[in-house]
């Protein structure tokens, strides 16, 4: 079993961008990333296979 860990995005409809590390699981395959549409909102969860890279794609969606 291999650790996964679970980025959150969200794009609201005025622009602003929140994004975190929201779970950690113990999975053998990595799950899929999901998408959902809301009424002021966009939603990503998006899973990565290292802390590191889960982190890199937390702070990246923070400076857009």
């Amino acid at each position: 079993m291999k650790t996964f860990y679970g980025v959150t995005t969200t794009v609201f409809d005025d622009g602003r961008i929140s994004a975190a590390i929201v779970r950690e699981i113990e999975a053998d395959y990595q799950p899929e990333n999901s998408y959902t549409s809301t009424a002021r909102c966009d939603i990503y969860t998006d899973w990565f296979d290292t802390l590191e890279a889960a982190q890199a794609f937390v702070n990246k969606a923070k400076e857009a």
